[in-house]
């Protein structure tokens, strides 16, 4: 069973390093205002093997975001830049809305909602989700 574990570790590992890249901010094009009004989006990462993705959004500023969320799979949202509202239900409660600067992170099992809201500024999150087989 070691042996049979430790070839699925390397197979993984392999794969990993097969799929292994970098990006600086100047490779990410999504920034600016036109894109922010637009709700900017643009992936970072996609691995089909593994059922991951990556993307970076850019939130308008001033937004109320009514709850929404995944059917299926996993999210794991961090706050880039701007400061997010965020609260957990499935009916916006301003009173339950709790402030995430950037570098905060949240996490987002299926079937649970969420709502937000944007302040003065565009929000720019990154988001990885993970997806059943």
């Amino acid at each position: 069973m070691t042996r049979h574990l430790a070839r699925i570790l390397a197979g993984t590992l392999c794969a990993a390093a097969a799929a292994a890249q970098a990006q600086s901010p100047a490779d990410i094009a999504l920034l600016g205002p036109e894109l922010a009004a637009q709700q900017g989006r643009v992936v970072l990462h996609e691995d089909a093997t593994h059922h991951i993705r990556t993307i970076r959004a850019t939130l308008p500023p001033n937004q109320d975001l009514q709850p929404h969320g995944p059917d299926q799979g996993y999210f794991i949202v961090t706050v880039i830049s701007g400061t997010l509202e965020l609260g957990f239900g499935t009916e916006f409660d301003a009173t339950r809305l709790q402030t995430l600067p950037p570098g905060s992170v949240f996490t987002h099992p299926v079937s649970q909602k969420h709502f937000a809201r944007t302040g003065d500024e565009p929000v720019v999150l990154q988001i990885t989700s993970i997806q059943p087989d």
